[in-house]
């Protein structure tokens, strides 16, 4: 086909008015940052390269929020890597050389005591800084169930429904979700929408659409009346991977899984319901990160309710800019454990998690992972067989998920959990935006053991031997543990 000598001409035109109008919102925002537009939803990115698009939209952002950050921006620019690859280079050092200096663990006790709860929650309040609160928690690890309790959510809005989301997909479910808070959102109702700059574009499904077809179902909402969708901005590469519903203030729908046909039908994930303060003060962070975002300030959500039945006491943790509660939070815990370590994680490439974990092994501590060489990424699933060679040789016992996995999950000694978005790599501990809640109190932690761990500890699915690795496994482990 003989492309027309003006078509281009004219992309060449759409990209540099597209870097014009990065320079323009830079200088004329001020201190009130405007709300980013999604690229294709004004038919004029349609064609572009997805990853050209969120390059360009890296650089604008970057340059925006230098101009409105500068200290900030220094951090995120020098600081945050510098220490990112001092952690890599340690934890590389203790895998390539500790681990064989070392001798192989002995067996478990017989007899291993917990932690007492009060004294891991006196660490955890150190390195939190918040208290933990009354909460009500359902856990949906099925998806119909989890796509069950996300209809109940929006079914039941009065007045306001907030979403963070990194993934959208243009597929079924997509669609299902879409129309859903359409037909919802109305006059005495806004649903507003953050959807992350680069999700859709560099993990959306299928990986050979377009840059517009990926951006089909936000850009549709993004028109509907009642409806507010702004792009959050991803400056130095950093990602929003949060996927968070919020209902009147009062209700929670969180957890692993992205809107895609995927994530709730073929993945094993997890999903979670919560109600209670923690919920409220989500919903005030999400009001304060929309606003900075650009979006105009919502109306105040309803107070809290307050004859809800709690079965967990826990706290929020988070990754953002100025906050590492989450990596915190984990290696304290793990550090404290007595017991058992329970760990389910598609992304498990951190470090200094890796060697915290050893060293839990050491002193007599059950460790136990579940993996997956199923990950839906290329990279880790080959750095994933090294992984779980290092972790046998350290006497950790590894389970590896015969299906697609896409849990995020801890337990410390059957008295402290963990779930959310975050994995155990080092961009969801330091550089991407993540959130999860960490349990200390309550029944929740011993019905997530049985229910998700005791579950996927089949024995047929344990590693018995290490297994066969190829040059191009290493290579991925070691580059997987950087990112």
């Amino acid at each position: 086909m003989i492309q027309h000598p003006l078509a281009g001409e004219e992309r060449s035109n759409r990209i540099r008015w597209g870097w014009l109008r990065c320079a323009l919102v830079l200088l004329l925002s001020g201190c009130q940052v405007l709300p980013a537009r999604i690229a294709t939803c004004e038919n004029c990115e349609t064609g572009t390269p997805r990853t050209l698009i969120v390059a360009r939209q890296v650089v604008c952002d970057t340059a925006l929020e230098t101009a409105r950050h500068p200290v900030r921006s220094v951090a995120n620019a020098v600081v945050e890597p510098s220490m990112a690859l001092a952690q890599a280079a340690g934890g590389l050092l203790h895998k390539r050389l500790g681990l064989h200096l070392t001798r192989r663990p002995g067996p478990l006790p017989l007899c291993r005591v917990p932690v007492d709860p009060d004294l891991l929650e006196m660490r955890l309040r150190k390195v939190a800084g918040d208290e933990v609160q009354p909460a009500l928690i359902h856990l949906h690890l099925d998806g119909k169930d989890a796509l069950a309790a996300l209809h109940h959510a929006i079914d039941q809005a009065t007045c306001r429904i907030d979403i963070v989301m990194y993934i959208w997909d243009n597929d079924p479910l997509g669609w299902e979700i879409a129309r859903l808070l359409a037909a919802k959102a109305g006059p005495h109702l806004t649903v507003r929408i953050l959807i992350d700059g680069g999700g859709n574009l560099l993990q959306g499904s299928p990986e050979e659409a377009s840059a517009g077809a990926a951006n089909a179902v936000v850009c549709w909402l993004a028109r509907q009346p009642h409806v507010q969708v702004i792009r959050v901005r991803n400056p130095f590469l950093r990602f929003d991977h949060r996927k968070i519903v919020l209902v009147d203030g009062r209700l929670v729908w969180s957890g692993g899984r992205n809107f895609s046909q995927s994530a709730f039908v073929q993945a094993h994930d997890l999903s979670y319901t919560l109600q209670g303060a923690l919920a409220t003060e989500l919903t005030n962070r999400y009001e304060r990160f929309w606003q900075a975002q650009g979006g105009p300030p919502g109306d105040p959500a309803p107070p809290p309710l307050a004859d809800f039945h709690p079965n967990a006491h826990a706290r929020l943790v988070r990754t953002t800019p100025l906050e590492t509660s989450l990596a915190r939070t984990v290696y304290t815990a793990v550090d404290s454990a007595r017991s058992h370590i329970y760990i389910e994680n598609p992304y498990f490439t951190d470090n200094k998690l890796f060697a915290k974990l050893v060293q839990a092994r050491r002193r007599g501590v059950d460790v136990r992972v579940v993996l997956s060489l199923n990950t839906g990424t290329t990279l880790h699933d080959h750095a994933n067989r090294a992984l779980a060679n290092r972790l046998l040789r350290a006497g950790i016992r590894v389970y590896l998920y015969p299906g697609l996995l896409h849990v995020k999950a801890m337990s410390i000694d059957g008295c402290w959990a963990y779930l959310g978005t975050g994995n155990f790599d080092s961009l969801s501990l330091r550089h991407n935006r993540e959130v999860g809640i960490a349990v200390s109190h309550g029944p929740l932690v011993a019905e997530l053991e049985q229910r998700l761990f005791q579950a996927d500890f089949q024995p047929e699915w344990e590693l018995t031997g290490p297994l066969p690795l190829t040059l191009r496994d290493r290579v991925a482990e070691t580059i997987a543990s950087v990112f």
